[in-house]
């Protein structure tokens, strides 16, 4: 996922931006510049000699240089549009203009210098400053025209001026209505993306609902509802996965459990009574876990439990805890004074070997303990002797 800009790094971003749009400006200026040495060079300028180059050349200057300033001192951020786009573009309109009075060769073609001013803006301006601009850029040609007519009345072409003047008018009202439906599609799109981008938002809330209530549900279905321990199909699960997927095996010890005379239990005192036996069972037991041992409800009074890295002492000491911790607990909310036990059957998870065959030894050995007299730990190695404890 994408880390989010901070505020500061964001703004810093904005200007980078806005210095970009500038370095447009500047280019915009060169090139007007550029043709203009070029039809001095093909000597195509009747008017205009080179110290009036040098004067385009330094107001250029002067107004670009003084804008990039105001960017790299954070002087325009002090105004309501921090690009300055409107005050950009009504600087390049009088400047232009200055240069098309010069001109009055290149005039007709030098008007595509207001189209291209206004393109500027498209995107920038509101409808009501890009009237202002197309109108400003009228009014500095009009200017043109008559400051024309007023110094030069001889070589004017009052007819042709005004027939330029009515192009550009109609160039402008052109790009203004281009401008407002370019607008009207930015703002479409912009919505769009809002809604998008919402939609999206919602769509990933929900996959991560979704995933943490399937998980959830994974969990429930994987647990034992009375003691909230793993339920036989997940302890298999979880179970041949570990033996499985160990690189770098290690010995573990695989305990069957089984709550001594359970159906007396239950036919004598209820079946919540018996519920309360195994809570308090899984309780007692969990307090001599690990976190990465395995612990299951095998079924009805039955339990089953892997601890990994455990050999036959160390499996052995764990279940010989958990049954004398069991033995002394006494169930005074079902009858004071009672007692309840358990048998255990235990042996090592040979390396290769499938579950069922360990479940097999350990439920052999669970046998030979509650045929000895319960209340006892057997282990079997696999062979048919049996280690009492």
């Amino acid at each position: 996922m994408t880390a989010l800009k901070s505020p500061r790094s964001r703004a810093h971003h904005e200007q980078r931006l806005r210095i970009k749009r500038l370095i447009i400006s500047v280019l915009s200026h060169m090139i007007l510049l550029g043709i203009l040495l070029a039809a001095l060079i093909l000597d195509l300028l009747n008017d205009v000699s080179y110290q009036d180059y040098l004067l385009f050349v330094g107001s250029a200057l002067i107004t670009q240089g003084t804008f990039w300033l105001m960017f790299r001192l954070d002087l325009n951020l002090k105004f309501n549009d921090p690009s300055l786009t409107l005050m950009q573009m009504a600087t390049a309109i009088i400047w232009f203009s200055f240069i098309i009075s010069q001109l009055p060769e290149l005039r007709g073609a030098l008007l595509l210098l207001y189209v291209m001013v206004m393109l500027f803006g498209i995107f920038q301006l509101n409808p009501l400053e890009f009237a202002f601009a197309g109108l400003l850029s009228l009014v500095c040609f009009g200017t043109v025209i008559v400051s024309d007519l007023s110094l030069h009345p001889e070589s004017s072409q009052l007819r042709l001026s005004i027939m330029q003047w009515i192009i550009l008018a109609a160039a402008q009202t052109w790009i203004a209505l281009f401008s407002s439906y370019v607008r009207r599609l930015s703002e479409r799109l912009r919505k769009q993306k809002s809604v998008l981008k919402a939609s999206n938002h919602k769509m990933i809330r929900a996959n991560e609902e979704l995933e943490q209530a399937m998980q959830q549900l994974d969990e429930i279905a994987g647990t034992d509802e009375l003691t909230g321990i793993l339920n036989r199909r997940r302890f298999f699960q979880e179970a041949e996965c570990r033996l499985e997927s160990s690189d770098n095996y290690q010995p573990s010890a695989l305990c069957m459990i089984d709550i001594d005379h359970f159906k007396e239990i239950n036919d004598q005192y209820g079946h919540q009574a018996g519920d309360q036996v195994l809570e308090h069972f899984t309780q007692i037991a969990g307090q001599y876990l690990r976190s990465s041992d395995l612990f299951g409800r095998y079924g009805g009074e039955e339990f089953v439990l892997l601890l990994p890295q455990n050999n036959q002492d160390s499996g052995i000491k764990v279940a010989e805890r958990i049954r004398q911790a069991f033995a002394k607990y006494q169930f005074d909310q079902i009858e004071p004074g009672l007692n309840c036990t358990l048998s255990v059957g235990i042996s090592l998870h040979r390396f290769g070997e499938p579950l069922d065959s360990t479940i097999k030894r350990a439920d052999d050995a669970l046998y030979q303990a509650k045929h000895n007299g319960r209340n006892q730990s057997v282990y079997i190695s696999g062979a048919p002797q049996a280690q009492q404890h």
